[in-house]
């Protein structure tokens, strides 16, 4: 499956398909174990929503969009966010999104997430580590 010209990696296809692709429970230490954070209303997106992908930055306010960008980070990688080279594929509450970042790679994209402290940092260097860290 291509959405916004990105290829959606099989395993991710496979956990949606198979209904598995749902967050833990909002308590679960797994968050900050995974993303460095706790989570505040974690949702995982389902492929209706990843298929809007594009329009998200659009939502935002224009005075905002800076923030949700970032900027590149040498001490925690990436730091910021390709709108036209990632996928978002979920969040942990307001203001943190995480998503596939295909810089890196077209076929194995790493999974990014927009932390805390306003820095987009690499959680996983791709979505099958993302899945096994979080076990589903």
């Amino acid at each position: 499956m291509i959405i916004d010209s990105l290829s959606v990696p099989s395993a991710l296809l496979r956990v949606l398909q198979q209904g598995r692709w749902v967050a833990p429970g909002r308590s679960s230490s797994t968050y900050r174990e995974v993303f460095g954070d706790d989570a505040v209303a974690p949702q995982f997106l389902p492929l209706s929503r990843m298929t809007a992908n594009r329009r998200w930055l659009d939502d935002i306010p224009e005075d905002y969009r800076g923030f949700y960008l970032g900027q590149p980070g040498r001490q925690s990688p990436p730091g910021d966010v390709d709108p036209d080279r990632s996928l978002l594929i979920g969040d942990l509450g307001p203001d943190r999104p995480f998503a596939l970042d295909y810089r890196p790679s077209s076929a194995a994209p790493s999974v990014i997430y927009l932390s805390a402290a306003a820095d987009w940092i690499e959680v996983a260097p791709n979505i099958e580590m993302l899945i096994e860290r979080l076990g589903i």
